[in-house]
């Protein structure tokens, strides 16, 4: 039997009731419909791929999705807003969560069905949420280790684990607005380009490129001797204070050391600290459109 998934709070709900009313008022395409929701990494995403002046070879590239939405317009403009819920007609939801190994193409099963109409999505959000999306998350939605070898052959080991509460986003900087900038935000990834038509008896399966964390940054991390923190730094363990970490929550692979270095868990380092840049550059490219793909095919 599948496991019931998280609640994603009240904004999850909200979802759901308006795929629901929708459908029921005839206002989308009449056939309600459920299908199952698969994700995975791509082929290649565990060979050794350049990032600037660096060999990287991922050994664990893991990632916590909470949820998907599928949305009848593109990309909402009133997402700049406080809002995080899109105003639109939702086609489909999948609305329960998923741990993928991204270094693997194996079909891994989201938690819970998916559920919509026959309908045609133009944009979708992946939620990167362990539960309610307003409150504090304590499941990094990301967990990485890996080395990195430059032309002379140096090899360094690091670690990389992304969780997102006030160590990415602060909120408001206005005083007088505080619901400006809520933390929804950072964990809602928007993505247009879309045009996918539900029917019944499809299977969605959505795919993740790691390797796009590093190669597609414009200024690749550096991996040099000093330009990281070793992984005993504050830096390293403590950059979000609602998840504090160990050393030995970078050893991913069991029975493995952990890592040399870690690519911090924070967006709002000091410049002067090592990887402060490192920090904000990989979790940009993790919340992009980039690493993200999905189709809906016959079986």
């Amino acid at each position: 039997m599948r496991k019931l998934a998280r609640s994603l709070g009240a904004a999850s709900s909200a979802l759901l009731t308006v795929v629901a009313i929708a459908s029921c008022n005839g206002t989308t395409g009449d056939q309600l419909l459920q299908f199952s929701a698969y994700a995975s990494g791509v082929p290649g995403a565990g060979d050794r791929f350049q990032a600037g002046n660096f060999t990287i070879q991922l050994t664990t590239a893991r990632m916590h999705i909470g949820a998907l939405y599928f949305d009848e317009a593109p990309p909402g403009t009133g997402f700049d807003g406080p809002v995080c819920i899109a105003s639109g007609v939702y086609a489909a939801q999948v609305p329960g969560p998923i741990e993928v190994d991204l270094l693997s193409t194996a079909p891994q099963e989201f938690a819970v069905y998916g559920t919509g109409t026959a309908d045609t999505a133009l944009s979708w959000q992946v939620w990167l949420t362990d539960g309610d999306v307003n409150e504090v998350n304590v499941t990094p939605v990301v967990d990485l280790q890996g080395t990195a070898t430059d032309a002379s052959g140096n090899t360094v080991s690091f670690g990389a684990i992304v969780t997102i509460n006030d160590n990415r986003s602060q909120g408001s900087v206005d005083p007088a607005q505080p619901g400006n900038n809520p933390i929804c935000k950072s964990r809602i990834v928007q993505i247009g380009g879309l045009d996918l038509t539900f029917f019944p008896g499809g299977t969605l399966s959505m795919t993740v490129d790691p390797r796009v964390w590093f190669t597609q940054q414009a200024e690749p991390i550096d991996f040099s001797a000093g330009q990281l923190p070793l992984i005993a730094d504050p830096d390293c363990l403590s950059a979000d204070t609602a998840v504090p970490e160990s050393p030995q929550d970078y050893a991913m692979t069991p029975g493995a050391p952990p890592p040399t270095v870690c690519i911090p868990n924070s967006s709002f380092l000091s410049g002067t600290d090592p990887g402060a840049t490192a920090g904000v550059d990989l979790f940009t490219e993790i919340v992009s459109a980039a690493p993200f793909a999905v189709h809906y095919t016959k079986p």
